[in-house]
């Protein structure tokens, strides 16, 4: 195997020295180098007229424009050649004492252009785009991002330093595109009162970044010039100078009804109001009454039968404004095992957990899958100075459940509550942050707390961005523990990153409660590396990535580790080609028996590839092939195919399906004993978009996976730590099992002004574990007896200064 895998390194070092012998076309022979100096800042002229004079439509055609000065020195920046760009953009910017205006022209020839809708946020769309980023702090401390994509999509979000893009923020701002003689415009009014600013009085300083999108290129470009191979970002953006900025006191109301009808449930209706508050640039207070968390959007599909939860993203209007403040490390924005957030907003309206049933008793599936109903939440994010801070508070209401006795049993709701406090400057430094945050959690059995302690540095250069916390955990039903993470950063020229990842969870130390951690008991260390090089003649660009990662539990045994190598490839002609490998040496399993020992697993090996067709065009294609060793032995085997059809900008087909031959699955049957299984998986998926209007979608979903499991071998695990070893079958019924699950959803939406909808979403989910069945059996029960058959009409609509 270790054999193998260095023939597999020697191999992709020497097809990246065959590809990297081609010197930059667009700069032959000259090293790419970013000006990572400071720009000086452009003043810009208050305009009082434009609120009457400019119409948010798209047409840069009113006087006002024509009276600004052209901004933006573009070059490309995807690929990172800094060349310049192929088509023309003008940049226009003024100012008045209600908001920002923006208007872009961009030249492009009529046959190139690539007009498609989409859903708001959506960025697997490859379309033509225009993005505006905003640093209302002024010193790059925290931002907003806004994109328009021909056709009026909308995209937003936020942004923390250094690139710590979230698209979990939607704010009221206005934007409109045209399709003109000469390619495209777009124009925004970004209002002051969306963005969070610190009290100045007298000049205002703001940063400000755009890129555009050119699809049938493949391209961006951006100003200042900033690619993603450097590590200044945010720190390097565009100066602007405003005077007589101090917005007004601001309010919105977003009162809301709706109806749903259940075909296995019970029919409701609700009625509630959300309340947002700015009575300073640097304040806001956010509440929400009543609020109903109903199914408008649906989370994908998951199948999960190991112990580790799927983190599954917020999506409610409420918890998403403002949340930046409460984020302590970047690891919250990231995946895998490393995933870590101290405050995750998903657990608040959660599922209660069951409540005290008598022995013999128990509860339906559906009754268990129930969340919980929020009566109340508030918030409260700020600025005073360096320090910015936010509170937040929810309580939840009791829940009700029917046992299968017929008696009515109620679970107690949950009390949440955080504080966060930091403070940032960028004394010898692009940045420095230390903060403060605590949480805690009220159940009727218990109570949880957490404190947390973290920091943030970024050099001068950015060379070095280094970031860390410090945590401590109580609960009165898991006892007390510590943690602590450390994340390094170096970014020696640019094109080249190295990061190490170190972890520290004591046994007993849990955010779970209320926060996001993969399990406790854990020393880990884990580090990466990424290579970028672009400009190249045979190929667009290619990046290497490899990582090396360790890590064992208290009792100094390994339980994590390995090491592999990936190579993306991004080709001329647009089409995209992936490899990876990774192997993985034998270890221990201390989590897996759910509770009932460690074991030791194999040295397995994880193969990956995949290729992509040119996402600009009508119809696109990929393909996947991957394969991923077993803990004992055999492996699985994942084919996967799809294809996207855009025939026209307001029409969207998507399908695919994945087939997965598994050999050697081993699951924790009861006990110690454990089944290793044969099988088959199939999960296609389908996705339907037609779009009225840039502000009406139609969307149709289906997501299905059904698995096939046979019973191979049998073990049991007779020592703890030790090996699982192979005996008879115990005495008991056949441990072969099937599993369905199903979300289908049919969705309009109608935007009818900025954070105004209407929704009527018909919804059908399940998910089910019966005995061994055909998969076409399996379908039509999830079908015909789903957990989850409802109708739900819901007005929302906002009003506001």
């Amino acid at each position: 195997m270790g054999r193998a895998f260095c023939c597999l390194i020697v191999y992709l070092a020497f097809a990246i020295r065959v590809l990297a012998q081609d010197l930059p076309t667009a700069s032959a022979g000259v090293e790419i180098i970013v000006d990572d100096t400071a720009a000086a800042a452009i003043t810009l002229q208050r305009i009082d007229r434009a609120d009457s004079d400019i119409v948010i439509d798209g047409h840069v055609d009113e006087a006002l424009w024509s009276e600004q000065a052209v901004l933006g020195d573009y070059r490309v920046i995807e690929p990172d050649t800094l060349a310049v760009p192929t088509y023309p953009t003008e940049l226009r910017v003024l100012y008045t004492d209600r908001g920002l205006y923006v208007a872009a022209v961009m030249k492009q020839p009529e046959h190139t252009l690539v007009r498609r809708h989409a859903p708001r946020d959506s960025f697997d769309v490859n379309r033509d785009t225009v993005a505006l980023n905003v640093d209302s702090s002024g010193s790059g401390r925290y931002g907003y991002w806004f994109t328009l994509a021909l056709g009026d999509g909308q995209m937003d979000g936020t942004v923390l330093p250094e690139r710590q893009y979230s698209r979990d923020w939607d704010g009221a701002w206005y934007g409109a595109t045209q399709q003109t003689a000469t390619g495209w415009s777009a124009e925004f009014f970004i209002p002051w009162s969306q963005m969070a600013m610190p009290k100045e009085d007298g000049i205002r300083r703001i940063n400000l970044y755009t890129s555009r999108k050119v699809a049938h290129l493949n391209e961006r470009y951006g100003w200042p010039a900033l690619p993603r191979s450097q590590p200044r970002f945010m720190s390097l953006w565009q100066p602007l100078q405003l005077g007589g900025v101090n917005p007004r006191q601001q309010w919105s109301l977003f009162p809301y009804v709706s109806t749903t009808f259940n075909r296995v449930g019970h029919n409701r209706s609700k009625a509630g109001l959300d309340l947002f508050w700015r009575p300073s640039t640097n304040f806001q207070a956010t509440a929400t009454l009543n609020p109903d968390f109903g199914s408008v959007e649906s989370d994908d599909v998951d199948v999960n039968l190991t112990s580790q939860e799927t983190f599954f993203p917020e999506k409610r209007l409420f918890f998403l404004e403002g949340q930046d403040v409460f984020s302590t490390t970047s690891r919250a924005d990231g995946g895998g095992p490393n995933r870590f957030s101290l405050i995750n907003t998903r657990r608040i309206g959660g599922r209660p957990g069951a409540p005290g049933l008598p022995s013999g008793v128990s509860l339906s599936r559906r009754d268990s899958l129930q969340p919980a109903d929020l009566e109340a939440a508030a918030k409260a994010t700020g600025q005073i100075g360096r320090i910015r801070y936010g509170v937040l508070g929810a309580i939840e209401d009791d829940t009700d459940f029917t046992a299968d006795d017929g008696n009515v049993y109620t679970q107690s709701g949950r009390d949440f509550g955080a504080l966060r406090m930091i403070y940032e400057d960028s004394i010898n430094a692009t940045y420095r942050g230390i903060g403060f945050a605590s949480t805690v959690v009220n159940r009727e059995s218990s109570d949880t707390v957490v404190h947390a302690a973290d920091f943030k540095y970024l050099s001068e250069r950015g060379q070095w961005n280094i970031e860390g916390q410090y945590l401590i955990s109580d609960s009165d039903q898991n006892g007390a523990g510590t943690g602590a993470t450390l994340d390094v950063e170096y970014a020696p020229v640019q094109g080249q990153k190295h990061s190490i990842l170190f972890t520290e969870f004591e046994s007993g130390f849990d955010v779970n409660d209320f926060g996001f951690q993969a399990r406790d008991d854990l020393r880990f260390v884990n580090y990466n590396g990424e290579w970028i090089k672009s400009g190249l003649t045979r190929v667009r660009d290619l990046k290497l990535g490899g990582f090396l990662a360790y890590g064992e539990n208290q009792a100094g045994l390994q339980i994590r580790g390995g090491a592999g190598v990936n190579l993306e490839v991004n080709r001329n002609n647009r089409h995209k080609v992936f490899a990876s490998a990774a192997f993985f040496p034998e270890r221990w399993e201390d989590r897996e028996s759910f509770g009932n020992g460690t074991f030791q697993i194999n040295d397995r090996w994880r193969v990956e590839t995949s290729y992509e067709t040119d996402t600009s065009r009508p119809l696109s294609v990929a393909v996947k092939l991957d394969y991923d060793g077993q803990d004992l032995y055999g492996g699985s085997i994942r084919t996967w195919g799809g294809l996207t059809w855009q025939p026209r900008a307001d029409l969207a087909l998507t399908v695919g399906v994945s087939y997965t031959d598994i050999d050697g699955w081993l699951l924790q049957q009861e006990g110690q004993d454990f089944t290793t299984f044969t099988g088959t998986r199939w999960q296609p998926d389908l996705a339907m978009d037609f779009y009225p209007s840039a502000t009406q979608q139609f969307r149709v979903v289906l997501q299905w996976v059904g698995i096939r499991a046979f019973e191979d071998r049998f073990f049991a695990l007779q020592s703890d730590p030790g090996q699982l070893i192979e005996g008879n079958k115990p005495i008991g019924p056949s441990d072969d099992f099937s599993i369905s699950t199903l979300n289908f959803q049919v969705r309009y939406r109608w935007q009818i002004a900025p954070l105004s909808d209407l929704f009527v979403v018909y919804t059908k989910g399940d998910a089910r574990r019966p005995d061994l069945l055909g998969f076409s059996d399996l379908l039509q029960e999830s079908w015909q007896d789903p957990l989850a058959d409802q109708l739900v009409v819901k007005l929302r609509y906002r009003f506001g200064s």
